[in-house]
């Protein structure tokens, strides 16, 4: 015969006390009822400390006006949920925990039962890893280097020996000439690569970014010899986005450039448009494009642009639009390219507005 047992906090709290994970209770409240000692280690605090603690104390301040009533009320409609977030020591030190939350009823009386994680010590093995695969695609393309570089400094050695043969010949010092500017061209493109700096992210205004786009890229279309068509609603221009506008603008003159250079010169309609949207879309609420009705990319092609050194125009590296994606990417946006041959090309950045998601940025009603 099963013996009937009458659970009380004091008991479920030192069952709770064999878990690795820090595990507490919260009443209608939203107070701390029961913590067990894993959460008094996690938090640097004792027991005395935890319990009547208000859930909220756990949480950054700047997560706690919005992002934490949003967990309870979607924890209290869905019965449960899990995120991530930074949590705050009562010492004053914090860390990345992955937190879990189930809705539940006892006695007649709501609770929500919540376990943490910490997991900081995942994160910095992720940032690790996205480390290495920077390394790796920095490899790799140094690998391509050596070709690139190899066959210009093969044609300037071959000329060198054959100049010291035979009288001076202005045609071969031309052709040195060249080849040596093409060298050196690459070498600057490849520093400027490598040593791209990490963006210093700060929310910008929609209206600056069309200012400072007006100020330095419309000229190089303009020297091309390009009409540039600006359109855009003046009612989006007041909303702001995540960027490093400096960088941004890089990535931009890159291509339009690329749009210009579309056009064959004998063309006297050449147009460049650029077109600020919103998308509707929560990760990416804002978009940039960038369309011109050139010559367009072979669909074989289009996979490929992006990569570097990959042009079929002659004088030409091959790394701006490497360098427009790495520079989109690293603010957390996006870069999407639409083309078809003789139609012309979209090219279109796709912007965050918050690094944080939208539960901790928008409140629930």
């Amino acid at each position: 015969m099963t013996s009937i047992i009458k659970y009380s906090p004091k008991i479920i709290g030192e069952i709770l006390n064999i878990v690795h994970n820090a595990v507490f209770l919260l009443d209608i409240e939203n107070r701390i009822l029961i913590a067990n000692t894993q959460m008094e280690k996690m938090f640097k605090a004792n027991d005395k400390q935890l319990i009547g603690l208000g859930f909220e104390e756990l949480f950054m301040p700047e997560d706690r006006a919005i992002f934490v009533p949003n967990i309870l009320k979607l924890t209290k409609e869905k019965g449960e949920l899990e995120c991530e977030t930074m949590l705050r020591c009562l010492d004053g030190s914090s860390f990345f925990g992955l937190m879990s939350c189930v809705f539940c009823l006892w006695e007649g009386r709501e609770f929500v039962a919540t376990t943490i994680h910490d997991i900081t010590k995942m994160k910095s093995i992720e940032r690790m890893l996205k480390h290495s695969e920077h390394e790796a695609f920095i490899g790799h393309m140094l690998n391509d280097i050596s070709h690139h570089i190899r066959n210009p400094v093969l044609v300037i050695a071959g000329l060198a020996k054959r100049l010291k043969k035979s009288d001076p010949n202005q045609k071969y010092a031309d052709i040195i000439a060249k080849e040596s500017l093409k060298l050196e061209n690459l070498l600057d493109t490849l520093n400027a690569f490598v040593l791209l700096p990490m963006p210093n992210l700060k929310q910008t205004s929609l209206a600056e970014l069309v200012e400072t786009v007006e100020h330095q890229v419309k000229h190089f279309a303009e020297e091309f010899g390009i009409k540039w068509n600006r359109t855009c609603s003046e009612n989006i221009l007041i909303n702001t986005i995540l960027a490093d506008l400096s960088l941004l603008m890089d990535a931009i003159k890159a291509v339009v450039i690329n749009a210009c250079e579309s056009y064959e010169k004998e063309n006297d309609n050449k147009i460049v448009t650029l077109q600020l949207i919103e998308t509707f879309e929560p990760s990416w609420p804002y978009a940039l494009k960038i369309t011109d009705q050139g010559c367009g990319i072979n669909a074989d092609d289009l996979p490929f642009v992006t990569s570097h050194f990959f042009t079929k125009k002659s004088r030409h590296i091959g790394m701006g639009l490497t360098f427009a994606q790495r520079i989109i990417e690293e603010q957390d946006g996006e870069l999407i390219i639409d083309s078809s041959e003789v139609q012309g090309t979209t090219v279109t950045f796709f912007f965050k507005k918050e690094r944080r998601r939208s539960i901790r940025t928008n409140k629930m009603l």
